[in-house]
């Protein structure tokens, strides 16, 4: 069973495609603004030597509002396209199944968070069971404050995702030092298409040509525009 995954709802415009759990072919840029210009070439590179794909999985947010629009509608025309089905996975939980992904070996509880502007993020919480996520908070946005206020002192954390460098400074910056929480660097903290492919093979619902017009993005918060005031 070859699974197509698609994560653009971060900085990442990723696609990879897997089969029984085995990475075949994965293909990623780092670059904001690119993924409505790059996920088609790079959905042609990752299918190049293989053609064919049982399933679709698709990053559904939270995140950015025009990456997961752009990641959701590429799914949605090769579905209909291909007569695949969709399977939709959290990006909150793609990040952090990447403790698994990455075999970091932890008992600390993960908690990934997105930027969600000003000191709000967008984040949940999850341990690990059996190489297994189990969710204990489920997606949301939470001020800094409130994420502070809900970490226990005797668990250790996980914090993971593109909004950990933002969450370390209003550490620093609030004058809080907690000794039990764990940051990691390089690609642990980017959303992977392997990760959200990896997922998808564990879940039961899929969405078929039928039902592929309900999947809606989970936005979590209203969209927002910044208009400069004229004077």
């Amino acid at each position: 069973m070859k699974i197509l995954g698609i994560e653009t709802a971060t900085s990442v415009c990723s696609i990879a495609l897997i089969e029984n759990s085995k990475v075949l072919s994965e293909k990623s840029l780092l670059e904001k603004n690119i993924h409505s210009e790059k996920i088609i070439p790079l959905i042609d590179e990752v299918l190049k030597n293989f053609k064919e794909f049982d399933k679709i999985a698709v990053s559904i947010g939270p995140g950015s509002f025009t990456g997961l629009r752009v990641g959701l509608s590429t799914a949605k025309g090769l579905a209909y396209a291909s007569k695949k089905p969709i399977i939709p996975v959290s990006t909150l939980k793609a990040l952090a199944y990447n403790v698994i992904l990455h075999k970091i070996q932890t008992t600390a509880l993960i908690l990934p968070l997105l930027d969600a502007r000003r000191e709000e993020f967008y984040c949940s919480l999850y341990k690990i069971e059996n190489d297994e996520l189990l969710e204990l908070i489920s997606p949301k946005p939470f001020l800094f404050k409130d994420i502070i206020s809900f970490l226990q002192t005797d668990k250790e954390y996980i914090i993971i995702g593109e909004g950990a460098d933002k969450f370390r400074i209003l550490l620093t910056s609030n004058n809080t030092t907690l000794k039990n929480l764990k940051f990691y660097s390089s690609n642990v903290n980017f959303c992977s298409a392997v990760s959200i492919a990896l997922l998808a093979e564990k879940k039961d619902i899929i969405y078929n040509l039928n039902q592929i017009a309900e999947i809606e993005p989970i936005y979590l918060k209203d969209f927002q525009t910044l208009v400069k005031s004229q004077h």
